[in-house]
């Protein structure tokens, strides 16, 4: 039996001898190799080695954590930029490189003569517009130049002017960041145009040409016969856009059709949002097109964008229809208060909340007010009055007033007729008795945001909502899970799953992870979102309780456009609880002691938005 124990504590022996002369390991979580990152100074990098490991990167002393994580912000160069990470355990080395490659900020030619730089036009795709649009233009080229366009269907040169010096947007520095620009970084050179389009444009194709000149040009028509020395003489240079200008006549009239189920009228191409969940059926008039959005004009001074995927063009002769409203009815229903008025056809509609007034505003386009009745459920406990107004032609304006809290609300057509469902306030019994919840962990399959040991977002996602789960159900709300598991959910089924269950409230559990060039141990911590006003007080009261509870920084309430949280029919918000990039965060967001926290947070948060709806109630409001 001894003979059989030494031979362990040897066997044991040697394994250590065998670890301590083991190199250190090394890997990468991000950036990976030869990933084009955004063109920034500073850039962080994050991974882990063997525990207990000296970690040097490009020269600099990083701090391992005890799992081995780390995490760095390192100054770059534009180009091919290489890591150059070195680890040291017991007198063992091992060494790795990562390149990356890092975009040059613009910088303006410096040359004496005229340069016009491709791909800085704008438009830099094709674009359709109507006779009588302005039409706006611009390109880069050597400051302190004269400017020039035309269009293939004049033969006249119309004057740009160089714009001041204008800042390199980076979205990310404005979102995170201390939103501090150095002057080095100022586009200069910048020249705009404009011009109002006349029936002398009208044509399936314009070319768009640029001229850039040392001098004033004194003749500015082509077909005069000096022109092309005088633009020798002034040193011009041009160059056509590889964009194309279609003009329509304003005679012309083109009906389209959104296809979609559910669509969004935007306030430019991939720009914010005008109205939301417009139903299939719903016909506007094209006006324009940039690259792959049609222009919808809603009315004659209101105009969206559609995506070109979600709308199609109608044959030539086809209507735009108008509608009428004659008798507005109101319903007590579960849960809410419908009301309902027949139209006449699928018309677009906007919905908009005045939280502080307690009020909810309708709009109807291409509709007219014939409104002789408005009849009330006198049942009903939310809805004070209605009023009707013909802000302008074509626009008939709803005007709700209501007599408590609104919890969602949302609109649809049956057929003709128009119902737009008003949610009220649960029954407070119990504090969260009677309360339907669900509770989404972001991601899956996707993995999310990854930590520097490896460990995924959607997995801590997962052990949070887990917790956040029980927790409610020990205050007796009912909570359904948009997965408790790995089981895959698409984004945009998230929330078709929690209309199924028809919720009060839907809170979707994040981690966080920061875009490129943002210092990370400066700008982390815990966040809320949300989209619908009505969703603001219940983000701003658990923000407060998160931070308090997470005991991280707190990096603030935001208005956010996602998909989970913009549906309109319950109380919908985010939350951002910690960042997985940092060691210490991704190894807290490993325990279930602070995963409690986090939990804990979440519900004291709802349970203060709850006393505060509580008060409202006894105070009749």
């Amino acid at each position: 039996m001894f003979r059989i124990l030494r031979i362990i504590l040897a066997v044991a022996v040697l394994s250590a001898a065998a670890i301590a002369q083991q190199k250190p390991q090394i890997e990468i979580i991000y950036p990976k190799p030869k990933q084009k990152i955004a063109a920034v100074d500073s850039m962080f990098i994050f991974g882990n080695v063997t525990p207990q490991s000296q970690l040097k990167i490009n020269g600099f002393e990083i701090m391992v954590h005890d799992s081995g994580g780390f995490l760095a912000y390192l100054p770059v160069k534009s180009g091919t930029f290489v890591f150059r990470l070195e680890a040291t355990l017991k007198g063992q080395t091992t060494s790795a490189e990562l390149p990356v490659e890092v975009p040059k900020p613009y910088e303006a030619p410096e040359s004496k003569e005229p340069v016009i730089v491709k791909g800085y036009m704008s438009p830099g795709a094709d674009i359709m517009l109507m006779e009588g649009d302005m039409f706006n233009t611009s390109f880069r080229g050597t400051p302190g130049m004269f400017a020039y366009f035309k269009l293939s269907t004049s033969s006249d040169l119309l004057q740009m002017t160089e714009a001041p010096p204008v800042q390199q947007s980076y979205w990310a520095e404005a979102l995170w960041g201390s939103d501090d620009y150095p002057d080095s970084l100022l586009v200069r050179g910048v020249y705009t145009g404009a011009m109002i389009l006349s029936g002398k444009q009208v044509a399936d194709s314009n070319q768009i040409e640029y001229y850039l000149c040392r001098k004033k040009l004194r003749q500015l028509n082509v077909k005069d016969k000096a022109f092309k020395q005088q633009l020798a003489d002034c040193g011009c240079k041009s160059l056509s856009s590889d964009a194309k200008l279609a003009v329509m006549s304003s005679s012309r009239v083109m009906i389209g059709e959104l296809t979609d189920s559910i669509q969004t009228i935007r306030t430019g191409p991939r720009k914010g949002y005008l109205t939301t969940f417009q139903p299939q059926g719903v016909r506007v008039r094209i006006t324009g097109r940039f690259s792959n959005h049609y222009r919808a004009q809603i009315l004659p001074d209101i105009e969206g964008w559609v995506s070109d995927s979600s709308l199609k063009v109608l044959p030539q002769g086809t209507q735009l229809p108008n509608g009428s409203v004659s008798l507005l009815r109101t319903r007590k229903v579960d849960r809410g208060v419908l009301v309902t008025f027949n139209v006449g056809a699928k018309l677009p509609f906007r919905v908009e909340e005045d939280v502080a007034a307690n009020k909810l505003y309708l709009d109807i386009y291409n509709c007219t007010s014939a409104i002789d009745f408005i009849r009330y459920d006198t049942s009903d406990s939310l809805i004070s009055r209605i009023q009707w107004t013909q802000p302008q032609t074509g626009l008939l304006r709803l005007t709700i007033d209501l007599k408590q809290t609104l919890w969602g609300y949302d609109c649809y057509y049956e057929g003709v007729g128009f119902n737009l469902k008003l949610r009220t306030r649960p029954r407070f019994d119990d504090k969260l008795k009677g309360i339907t919840f669900v509770i989404d962990p972001g991601h899956s399959s996707d993995p999310g945001a990854v930590g520097p040991t490896g460990y995924a977002e959607k997995d801590a996602n997962l052990a949070i909502a887990l917790e956040l789960t029980k927790q409610l159900r020990d205050h007796k709300a009912t909570v359904v899970m948009t997965r408790e598991g790995d089981t895959p959910i698409a984004l945009y089924d998230r929330p078709k799953f929690a209309y199924q269950h028809s919720p009060d409230v839907y809170i979707s559990v994040h981690n966080n992870a920061l875009p490129d060039g943002i210092n990370p141990f400066y700008n982390n911590g815990s966040s809320t979102y949300y989209y619908e006003p009505h969703s603001h007080d219940l983000a701003k009261l658990v923000q407060a309780r998160l931070v308090k509870a997470t005991g991280l920084p707190d990096i603030g309430l935001y208005n956010g456009n996602f998909a989970v949280i913009r549906p309109t029919g319950y109380l919908a918000i985010l939350v951002e609880c910690a960042f997985m990039m940092i060691p210490e965060q991704e190894m807290a967001l490993k325990e279930p002691s602070f995963q409690k926290k986090i939990a804990d947070g979440i519900v004291n948060g709802v349970l203060d938005f709850v006393d505060a709806e509580v008060e409202k109630e006894s105070c009749g409001k």
